[in-house]
């Protein structure tokens, strides 16, 4: 039975442990209890298993036990031993020069290298320093994913070898490993092909020529594409890693997962990513891991500030966008891919997901999980079962009122899961945050987009929680008590293309650090004057402009109507109501 009242503090987000360099010092890194002995909040996720009987969980357990063994010693050679993990680093990589590549990239023997990890192979013509870097991401990204999808996993299997005669309770992982002989090793079927082009024209150009039988056209658009047909992935080098980690993980389900085939799709063997009625699922939990990413020795995926819940955040609580039901999610890939507004259905499906993983409480993440097993088995007998299991999701935890009510953030839940690693995007526009909630958080650098609108928060509170603006493209303070004194934080936003500074008490001092990059500026209900005029004209990409319900005239409005003939101005009238 699924629980009816979900705790939002009960999952929140996904924890997972990985490799470390054996010369880590564990006593720099938090422990993973508190001072009472508990649990803390960043201890590696149980909580989908918790207090199981199921033997397959206990198993899990075990696995999640060996890594927690690791992080308390990372040079425990038998540790390290067993998982393949290199003496002097937290992953092994070697490079070769490429001689021979797949027919469909018509790459010439030299022109190339191969980089090879423990579980990926990437064929690369992009930088060393950039081959470096994804090889690194990709192994990290394949130890994540098995502990968070133990039961789809291929090595579960050698797990559940390994913890037959351990108790848990009385023996630790490196005395069990001990009692086994030195070279017990996990194994892995092989290694997961992945291609890496210098650049996003080569992406492009590369894609449209390999796949000419499909929508070559839309594929080439991406950042990142993984071929369920040809068993590789494609990516390009790029800051943020969201792609990479999506498409890797649509790799690993498909090749990594207990039942999977290193036979090539056709007509007699349908992958369930084509088949199954729930293909909201498949890509839901692609964007789920999205959000990976690492923090004092840990993963963490998922929780209220993962990337795609941002924008979810923004369209449900300001914009007024109405959350889609489970049902309306529903189809096949093919009919999926025909509809009309794809990027909607994108984004309510890895909302629907965050919040099964996340909030909805460890039932309804254990079904979903077992779902996602039955799924990757290539059981598509399944039907009637996972009706059921959607009509109970949509009637006890994921409704569209309770997916968007856990959008909604307060002081006690940032409190008690504050942020996690390095996030780019950040909307806490329509929650209730106060300015103690928000001192909760670590200062941030590195956000492209960031929406604190109506909050009540000042220069001070702007400035401690955005270390920098450096690439930053987005900023909407609007209605916040912050004042000309947050031009401070402007004046290194070279890339910054909308700024919202509506109904603040920014005035015309504001005009000397407004970045010059600026497309779209909202100053209206400001105490800006008619002395910003020159400062607005000097901006020369300025596209966007609204000055309503300032002190600015119809002189000044007439000053930057013939200095700028194209600009828009005051594009949202607002009606006076009669007096």
């Amino acid at each position: 039975m699924l629980e009816t009242k979900p705790e939002r503090d009960e999952i929140d987000r996904t924890t997972a442990f990985i490799p470390l360099p054996a010369a880590t010092d564990p006593k720099t890194l938090s422990p993973l209890v508190d001072a009472s002995g508990k649990p803390s909040r960043k201890t590696a996720n149980v909580a989908a298993r918790s207090g199981s009987p199921n033997a397959a969980d206990q198993i899990w357990n075990a696995y999640i036990e060996l890594w927690r063994g690791h992080r308390e010693s990372p040079s425990d050679s038998r540790i390290r031993g067993f998982f393949g993990l290199p003496a002097d680093a937290d992953v092994m990589i070697t490079q070769r020069r490429g001689r021979v590549a797949p027919n469909l990239l018509d790459w010439r023997p030299g022109l190339f290298r191969v980089w090879q990890t423990d579980h990926f192979e990437i064929l690369s013509r992009a930088s060393d320093l950039e081959s470096k870097r994804v090889a690194e991401a990709l192994e990290r990204e394949y130890w994540v994913w098995t502990q968070i999808f133990f039961p789809v996993w291929e090595g579960r299997d050698q797990i559940a070898l390994l913890a037959k005669d351990w108790n848990l309770d009385t023996t630790t992982a490196p005395e069990h490993l001990a009692t086994l002989s030195p070279r017990t090793r996990l194994k892995s079927r092989g290694r997961h092909r992945v291609i890496l082009l210098a650049d996003a024209n080569q992406y492009r150009a590369t894609i449209q020529n390999a796949f000419q039988e499909t929508d070559a056209a839309a594929v080439a658009a991406s950042t990142g594409f993984y071929s369920d047909t040809q068993r590789m992935s494609f990516f390009f080098p790029a800051r943020d890693l969201a792609t990479l980690h999506h498409e890797v993980c649509h790799q690993l389900f498909t090749e990594a997962s207990a039942h999977a085939t290193r036979r090539r799709p056709n007509s007699n063997l349908a992958l369930p990513t084509a088949t199954t009625k729930d293909f909201w699922l498949i890509e839901g939990i692609a964007g789920y891991m999205e959000s990976l990413r690492y923090a004092d020795g840990l993963a963490f995926v998922g929780g209220w500030e993962s990337p795609r819940l941002q924008l979810a955040r923004y369209q449900a609580l300001i914009a007024g966008v109405p959350i889609a039901t489970l049902e309306e999610l529903r189809g096949t890939r093919n009919t999926i891919q025909s509809q009309p507004d794809l990027s909607r259905w994108y984004s309510q499906s890895s909302l629907h997901t965050h919040h099964l993983m996340d909030v909805a409480g460890t039932d309804a993440r254990r079904d979903l999980l077992k779902y996602l097993v039955e799924l990757y088995s290539n059981r598509l007998d399944v039907s009637s079962e996972t009706d059921a299991m959607i009509r109970r999701f949509s009637e006890e935890v994921c409704s569209p009122a309770q997916v968007q009510r856990s959008l909604r953030v307060d002081d006690a839940h940032l409190e008690s899961n504050s942020i996690d690693g390095a996030i780019g995007t950040l909307c806490l526009a329509g929650c209730e945050i106060s300015q103690s909630g928000l001192a909760t958080q670590p200062s941030l650098s590195g956000l492209t987009w960031c929406d604190l609108s109506r909050l009540p928060v000042g220069d001070a509170d702007v400035r401690r929680l955005i270390s920098d603006t450096v690439v930053m493209d987005q900023l909407s303070l609007e209605a916040t008590g912050v004042s000309s004194q947050v031009g401070e934080l402007l004046r290194g936003a070279t890339e910054m293309r909308e700024l919202d500074l509506s109904f603040t008490h920014v005035d015309d001092a504001i005009g000397k650090s407004l970045p010059q990059s600026i497309t779209t500026l909202w100053l209206s209900g400001s105490e800006v004057t008619d002395a910003l005029v020159p400062s607005l004209i000097a901006l020369p990409n300025l596209k966007t402009l609204d000055v309503q319900r300032t002190r600015i005239t119809e002189t000044g409005l007439n000053q930057l109507r013939k200095a700028n003939p194209n600009l828009q101005l005051n594009p949202l009238r607002f009606t006076v109501p009669n007096q």
